[in-house]
């Protein structure tokens, strides 16, 4: 009887370690990691598996920007959402050259997650290139055309309107994306994209809605986080520091499938607060070979930002932003 008992005390043990292995991103120790040209890129043999990958991260609330470092510091890849945050002379130390990082205008973290330093993933056979105002998707070769693209493109001979695709190539396919650049909104009752409440001069509250379509990915969501000011000589940037972020939304939004099917109203409300780099959300996304089945569009709602920098006055500053 006690053998008994002993045994099942043992499979109840083993079934709750590969629960939590499996619900843990810090076990994924088996991602599959490709070196394309100089740098390596995450790939997924399957949608399944990159669902799988944004799922348990979203699910499990992880700080990304902290698991972005910790990719880079074991070796696996540079995320582009590290990259973004790097100073000049972590981006030395890493080979990172800023004229050669690609231009991604989203604020999403899963996003920027998934992307290395060169803007790419692998999805199945195919390779996904973000860089401004196009989605290069490429099997093997695909990427030496880009140059011969962009050639023809700027002199007019190729013409591609936003949203639409256009194949290069056996090997190469672009899409240009319909996604709005930021934009800073000031003012009392705030409607828009972005605002900035400054603590003093040198840190700053960043409060940010955002959607995209990016092709294999697609979201839409909000986030708060707070920015502190660099400086080197004349220069001077932002980067994302830590502390308590809070976040509140409530919003309806609408769903377009890409597939054809009618449109779909959804709403969300809820919050986060975290001290963290970033109280991100995502309150829907979708990822899709060889495209993403929904695009999401706000309607109505808005959403509340606050954050504390305790060694300033004020120490709190907050913003509404109305979709």
């Amino acid at each position: 009887m006690k053998k008994m008992i002993a045994l099942i005390m043992l499979s109840i043990m083993i079934i709750s370690c590969k629960e939590e292995e499996m619900s843990n991103p810090e076990n994924q120790n088996d991602l599959s990691v490709f070196k394309s040209n100089e740098n390596n890129m995450l790939r997924f043999g399957s949608i399944d598996e990159l669902k799988e990958f944004i799922s348990i991260r979203q699910e499990g609330e992880v700080d990304l920007l902290d698991e972005a470092r910790k990719m880079s510091e074991e070796g696996k890849y540079n995320p582009l959402l590290l990259v973004y945050n790097l100073e000049g002379k972590e981006a030395e130390q890493l080979g990172i050259k800023e004229r050669d990082t690609p231009i991604v205008s989203s604020n999403d973290d899963m996003l920027l997650l998934l992307l290395n330093e060169d803007g790419e993933i692998g999805i199945e056979d195919n390779t996904y290139r973000i860089d401004g105002d196009f989605v290069y998707s490429y099997s093997v070769g695909g990427a030496s055309s880009i140059p011969k693209f962009l050639s023809a493109y700027n002199a007019g001979e190729v013409r591609i309107g936003n949203g639409d695709t256009y194949k290069f190539s056996k090997e190469l396919t672009i899409y240009k994306h319909n996604n709005q650049p930021e934009r800073e909104v000031e003012g009392k009752g705030l409607r828009g994209a972005t605002s900035y409440k400054y603590f003093s001069n040198n840190y700053r509250m960043k409060a940010r809605q955002y959607n995209g379509y990016w092709l294999f990915y697609s979201s839409i969501g909000a986030k708060t986080k707070v920015e502190e000011r660099k400086k080197f000589l004349w220069w001077s940037w932002w980067k994302t520091v830590k502390t308590d972020n809070r976040l509140e939304y409530q919003i309806t939004y609408e769903i377009t499938s890409t597939f054809g099917f009618p449109p779909v109203t959804l709403s969300a409300s809820s919050h986060k607060y975290c001290y963290c780099n970033s109280a991100n959300k995502v309150y829907d996304w979708s990822v899709g070979f060889p495209a993403a089945p929904n695009i999401y569009k706000p309607l109505e709602g808005y959403t509340k930002h606050w954050a504390h920098w305790y060694s300033t006055n004020p120490n709190t500053v907050s913003a509404t932003i109305y979709y």
